[in-house]
């Protein structure tokens, strides 16, 4: 009895025991799938839906709905893997006249190499231009825009003639297409944004622009003010109005900033002095230009973040938005530009010279394609347009002339009424009316040169034809000052020479002292001027001697 006791009692612990055991396996089950919903889900499913999968409304809007629940679960990993890195030779693009480099981490230009151009003058340097002191970022970004740019997971495929960068933002697909010219320096941006989900969804567009320029580029100074500037300048020009701001001065002052809203922006970029890269949106757009940082000490960069924002509304499902940008990555050439886009013209900085310098500079490049040499093409224009003036230098003269007969009646004049300076200015203004002369038309040949030499100054520093271009002998570079400042000291010996043929009537001897020191006042100022505008006054002064001395023989006895 005792023993069927003991088994009975040893049956029931092992009951009792095993209860325990499917009570705490349920508990602890229970547990696990409060705090894990897919412990003990099979993974084969939803990894053959990530891998094979195509990009559909369906598979972005679980993935999203995966996200917002909980942690994604170990099989779906493989969905956030990172893009696979493209061949860096696919990165690289060799045109007639440009190497394009890009980089995938950043979706945009790292490099733009001017083959036709070179850094510097000089024989055995033979570096070419690059256009960017840093990797450009260019980057879009849906609705909600960082300030700052960085490297994305962009998936990379070369082009027929270009590259696409892809990526997602959200529930996004966003392409930026680089399109590449076969030749020349005009190019295109073209960015699509795809609402991959399954209901509309609001767009709001930015475009991050990040540049970073060296500020340590600058070739002029307060000495020498005739050098070409090449500081770097943030370029941006809305309806017409130009805004150009040396990027040095966002870094000095970090609170800068330049924006502009409901207006049409016509171009945003950089230029330094001779080159530029301009991206010219073809759509409205608000648009916000701030400082956004700078470089190390050993990288001396000033950088600026520009972004440019467009409202589409509401996108439909599977539908998109396309926002398109004409880009130009080259020389600052006048035909080019205005060939290009007509604003970009502004970037030469001729301003309200500007029709007058574009003539100008279109008869040198014209007379350049008969001489080959621009200083030569720069002497005969300076002979045309004395020839084109010489009416009016042969009206000063010949009043002039009659001015020097007529003097000793006029001093004669100014002896009687010394005592009255009132009348004695009234009786001359009489003499002078009787005898029909006009002291003011001795300025009448000044004049008109006066705009064409600031227009040619502006032409000779701004134009790119100009810049490496030789003249002859120690002139290896007419948009550069005189290396010796031979022509300078010449053209100040001319100009003495000039003055002593000139007739200077009705000045009084003050006068003419001051004006004995004109020539000396302006070679020193030619000192620093570019050696191809000390050429156009070399050559003016000359035709000016030539002729004076023709007028004065054929005047001499009026």
């Amino acid at each position: 009895m005792k023993s069927q006791e003991r088994d009975l009692n040893s049956q029931k612990g092992t009951f009792i025991a095993i209860a325990l055991c499917v009570a705490l396996y349920l508990a602890w089950n229970q547990y696990l799938q409060k705090k894990y919903p897919n412990f003990g889900q099979p993974t084969k499913t939803v990894a053959t839906e990530t891998s094979s999968a195509p990009k559909s409304d369906q598979s972005v809007t679980t993935s999203t709905t995966v996200e917002s629940k909980a942690p994604a679960p170990a099989a779906e990993v493989p969905a956030q893997v990172l893009p696979t890195a493209m061949p860096a030779s696919d990165l690289v693009f060799e045109t007639d006249d440009v190497t394009f480099t890009f980089t995938q981490e950043l979706g945009s230009l790292s490099s733009a190499k001017l083959k036709d151009y070179r850094l510097n003058n000089k024989k055995d340097d033979q570096t070419q231009v690059e256009l960017f002191a840093r990797p450009a970022a260019i980057q879009a970004y849906a609705n909600q825009a960082p300030t700052r740019t960085g490297s994305l997971p962009f998936n990379g495929q070369k082009t027929e003639d270009g590259i696409k960068f892809s990526r997602t933002d959200g529930p996004w697909l966003i392409d930026q297409v680089w399109t590449l010219p076969k030749s020349g320096y005009a190019g295109k941006l073209t960015v699509t944004y795809t609402n991959t989900s399954s209901e509309p969804k609001p767009l709001v567009s930015t475009l991050l622009a990040e540049f970073g320029e060296s500020t340590e580029q600058s070739k002029s100074s307060f000495l020498a003010p005739g050098q070409p500037e090449e500081k770097p300048r943030f370029l941006t020009q809305t309806d017409g109005s130009d805004e150009f701001t040396y990027l040095e001065d966002f870094c000095k002052d970090q609170s800068m900033n330049v924006s502009f809203k409901d207006k049409k922006l016509d171009f945003f970029g950089f230029d330094t002095h001779y080159f530029a890269f301009a991206m010219v949106p073809k759509d409205k757009s608000s648009y916000r230009t701030s400082f956004s940082g700078r470089g190390s000490q050993t990288t001396p960069l000033c950088e600026i973040l520009t972004a440019a924002t467009a409202d589409f509304g509401m996108i439909a499902p599977n539908a998109n938005a396309t926002i398109n940008y004409d880009v130009w990555f080259g020389p600052k050439d006048v035909e080019l530009l205005t060939a290009f886009n007509p604003h970009l013209k502004t970037t030469l900085g001729l301003g309200w010279l500007d029709m007058i310098a574009h003539p100008l500079l279109l008869a040198i490049k014209g007379l350049y394609k008969f001489t080959g040499n621009y200083g030569i093409a720069i002497i005969l224009l300076t002979v045309l347009l004395k020839v084109l003036f010489f009416p009016l230098t042969k009206q000063a003269a010949h009043s002039a002339a009659r001015m020097k007969k007529l003097t000793p009646e006029m001093n004669k004049i100014k002896e009687r009424f010394k005592s009255d300076q009132q009348r004695t200015q009234m009786e001359l203004m009489k003499f002078m009316s009787t005898h029909k002369i006009n002291p003011m038309k001795g300025c009448l040949p000044i004049l008109p040169t006066i705009p064409v030499f600031f227009a040619l100054f502006r032409v000779l520093s701004a134009s790119i034809d100009l810049r490496h271009a030789p003249f002859y002998g120690w002139i290896t570079d007419l948009s550069v000052k005189d290396p010796f400042f031979i022509t300078p000291l010449i053209l100040t010996g001319l100009m003495y020479v000039q003055q002593k043929l000139t007739p200077m009537t009705g000045m009084d001897p003050t006068q003419e002292k001051i004006m004995t020191f004109m020539p000396i006042i302006f070679g020193v100022m030619m000192i620093t001027l570019p050696s191809g505008l000390v050429l156009y006054m070399l050559a003016n002064t000359i035709m000016s001697i030539a002729q004076q001395q023709y007028l004065n023989r054929k005047f001499a006895n009026i």
